[in-house]
């Protein structure tokens, strides 16, 4: 019996030092071997309304297209603003980590001059943080719509887009002759010559458009010097087709106001390469504010100003 028990002895250290030997063995198989997975989190937000244009199932990066379509506005229609709604679609793409660039997607034809340039502001903020922008135009990007996509770092735009009409126009409206004729008589109590200038009860005195002028020429001096700044070109050649001209995809290319012909999905892969990332998800951002807007809103919040604005669309609309 004691010479049994010696040779269990002798056995229990080689025995356990196997087992734990391929315990050790199994493990370190199991931590080596590949886990496929083809699932990637949701992009969500509590702040835009986010869907998906195209999905990847790699990566986490994502380039998130930015609408600006429609009249440019600061005016509040319902519960949505144009240009809060745009300011926090790139807020909430300025602060995640997983947005590597943005497209602005340009359908407008331009609109307010005070408007198009807060917008301009939020576009050259987001480029600050080092962030891509790429604009995509898409039916008509004119005028102001234009102006809010100058700092792009790229321009691209469909084969049957006009773009362009740069400059600034004013409304004056005289119903003077009208009331004449219909027999109203008005009087203007006002503290100074000017103080009613354009003030559609008259005609525009020679003074009051001269002022009116003025106005009108420093904004578009404004306008010249953010074209030139954000394509890199001199003011002197941007002068030359700043005479509120419309043009189509190919006068725009010839002339340096676009970088490409393409379309959304041309516009995907040049995001991406400025972001220097080989694969992400294309999503698109909206306001999850109510955009329904009534013909009465539309009138009351249409006033005099400065517009950068394609007339033609907005005569269309009349």
């Amino acid at each position: 019996m004691s010479g049994q028990g010696g040779v269990m002895k002798r056995l229990i250290i080689p025995i356990l030092i196997l087992f734990v030997f391929s315990g050790c063995t199994l493990i370190s198989k199991r931590k080596v071997q590949p886990v496929a997975t083809t699932w990637i989190p949701e992009f969500t937000s509590k702040l835009v309304k986010v869907s998906y244009l195209q999905r990847s199932t790699t990566t986490v990066n994502v380039i998130a297209v930015v609408p600006i379509s429609g009249e440019i506005s600061e005016s509040s229609y319902g519960d949505s603003n144009m240009v809060e709604d745009i300011k926090l679609m790139l807020r909430v793409a300025s602060n995640d980590f997983r947005v590597k660039a943005i497209i602005l997607k340009v359908e407008s034809p331009g609109g307010e001059v005070n408007a198009s340039d807060l917008i301009w502001n939020e576009v050259m903020k987001f480029k600050k943080l080092g962030k891509p922008v790429v604009a995509f135009y898409n039916g008509i990007a004119a005028s102001g719509g234009y102006y809010v996509s100058a700092p792009a770092d790229k321009i691209i735009i469909t084969p049957e887009t006009w773009t362009g009409s740069i400059g600034v126009i004013m409304y004056a409206v005289d119903i003077s002759s009208k009331l004449a004729k219909e027999g109203v008589k008005y009087t203007i109590i006002k503290s100074g010559r000017n103080k009613d200038m354009l003030s559609p009860l008259k005609p525009p005195t020679k003074e009051a458009l001269e002022i009116t002028q003025r106005i009108i020429d420093n904004s578009f001096e404004r306008f010249v010097q953010k074209v030139a700044q954000g394509r890199r070109m001199d003011e002197a050649t941007v002068r030359i087709l700043a005479d509120g001209r419309i043009f189509d995809a190919k006068q725009a290319l010839d002339n340096g106001l676009v970088d490409q012909i393409g379309y959304i999905e041309d516009s995907f892969e040049v995001a991406k390469k400025f972001a220097r990332v080989n694969d992400a998800s294309l999503i698109q951002l909206e306001s999850k504010k109510s955009t329904k807007v009534s013909f009465f809103t539309m009138l009351k919040n249409k006033s005099y100003g400065l517009y950068y604005l394609w007339i033609i669309n907005d005569l269309k609309s009349k």
